[in-house]
């Protein structure tokens, strides 16, 4: 094993991702800071509401308008969390997925469960299964999949960790009734 490897196994990856992504409250000014940003903390159900609404008044906009503000998010927690591994030097070759995978893993904001199933950073492909997510767990049945936030978000994320323009497409939905939600990310067409 390299002294790489060793030196940021798969714990001590976990460790770094959880001290950048700790949440901190800042109550004497009646405030929330997440990654080092102001948050809002809501209900899941909020977002529901969100959607709901933004859809009466946007309609078929609506998604495209949750899939651009996910991939801001996602594209700002992926320069935070670059800046950090180069300074670390885990952007190096082999160390990158490990880091990509525990990165996009453990510092999802209540997103549901992430788990990166495929992870292929020299083809720019990448599949990802979400548990229990926020938006399809109260969105009721659909027939097609719904999570354009998240689907944002991981495009956002994946861009900036891989390096590439990268671009997401959920393909199994648990609003649709499948177990999961599940994603396929890859190089985005020129």
């Amino acid at each position: 094993m390299s002294d790489f490897l060793s030196r940021y196994s798969s714990n001590a990856l976990r460790r770094l991702i959880s001290s950048l992504n700790s949440i901190r409250f800042r109550d004497e000014v009646g405030e929330v800071e997440y990654f080092g940003q102001k948050v809002v903390l809501l209900r899941r159900d909020a977002f529901s509401l969100i959607r709901k609404e933004l859809s009466r008044v946007a309609g078929t906009a609506s998604g495209v308008i949750l899939e651009v503000a996910g991939r801001r998010v996602g594209t700002e927690e992926g320069i935070v969390l670059s800046s950090k591994a180069e300074g670390l030097g885990l952007n190096r070759p082999e160390g990158l997925p490990d880091f990509i995978r525990t990165a996009v893993e453990e510092s999802n904001m209540g997103f549901g469960k992430m788990q990166v199933k495929e992870l292929e950073i020299s083809v720019g492909k990448a599949v990802v299964i979400v548990q229990n997510s926020f938006e399809a767990e109260d969105a009721g049945v659909s027939l097609k999949p719904i999570c354009r936030f998240t689907s944002g978000y991981l495009e956002g994320i994946f861009c900036q960790l891989v390096g590439k323009n990268m671009r997401s497409q959920e393909i199994e939905c648990k609003a649709k009734g499948d177990n999961d939600c599940k994603f396929i990310l890859s190089l985005a067409a020129s």
